[in-house]
């Protein structure tokens, strides 16, 4: 009689042997036919999407922040060169200034007549900020200046006289100043005359009726050919009066000044 005990722990070690066999024949299949190889290949496969779909958005998130900081570097360096280029274009326009005075200074002592002394004056107060037609200068008794010394636009052109004298400025007095008298002489028929000041650069004067005053004839300072005061204007004249009226202009308009000139001697 077979013990049922036994036969069971027999029927156990068989089918154990049996499925060990059976995965030894397994594995050596799938070594012998290449399955391992192919199923190598498979997860390549697979997995290659995988791979390239992480580099991509590695590589956009790195690019991203590139030219995010490329933006702002961009931005600083645009501003450091309008900042630049402002800078030059100032550079420029205060050298221009100072070519153009330069230029004008030199034209000026071109100008200057070689047996007087001058003492050059920068217009510190013009008549629309001073009182009515006179100029303030920075020279004073401190360059030698004095009441009563003449003064010149361009060197030649007269336009008043020092009034008042402090020690780093001048008070001018013009000679268009309202009710200012100025002794002169009519050009072409060297006839004394006597200009007075209406204001703003305006003279006015009278003379006989028979004295030749035509438009755009010089009105000179005595004793000089070529220092023009005034320039007639209009004439008004009526024939029952002996004399006539003539209205002049200084040739020079003040407020287009920078500098002015004081002579000495």
């Amino acid at each position: 009689m077979i013990h049922p005990l036994r036969d069971k722990k027999h029927i156990a070690k068989r089918k154990r042997a049996i499925s060990t066999i059976i995965w030894v024949v397994v594995f050596l299949l799938i070594a012998t036919t290449g399955i391992l190889a192919w199923s190598g290949k498979l997860f390549t496969l697979i997995g290659r999407p995988l791979w390239h779909t992480q580099e991509t958005v590695v590589n956009a998130i790195d690019n991203k922040g590139y030219l995010l900081r490329t933006k702002a570097s961009v931005f600083a360096e645009n501003q450091e060169l309008l900042q630049k280029n402002a800078d030059l274009q100032k550079s420029m326009l205060d050298y221009n200034l100072v070519k153009e005075e330069n230029d004008q200074l030199k034209e000026l002592l071109g100008r200057v007549p070689s047996n007087h002394t001058f003492v050059l004056g920068t217009i510190l107060s013009k008549p629309n900020t001073s009182p009515y037609d006179t100029i303030i200068i920075d020279a004073g008794s401190a360059e030698g200046i004095t009441a009563g010394m003449p003064v010149f636009a361009n060197a030649i052109t007269p336009l008043g006289v020092v009034s008042t004298v402090y020690s780093q400025t001048s008070l001018i007095t013009l000679y268009s100043n309202p009710g200012q008298k100025t002794e002169a002489v009519l050009d072409g028929s060297n006839a004394p005359v006597e200009l007075i000041g209406r204001g703003g650069g305006n003279f006015e004067m009278t003379i006989p009726v028979d004295l030749t005053a035509n438009e755009n004839t010089a009105v000179l300072l005595p004793d000089t050919s070529s220092e023009i005061v005034a320039i007639v204007g209009n004439v008004i004249s009526s024939p029952s009066d002996p004399v006539k009226k003539v209205l002049l202009r200084s040739p020079i308009n003040v407020q287009s000044l920078k500098w002015v000139e004081v002579r000495k001697n």
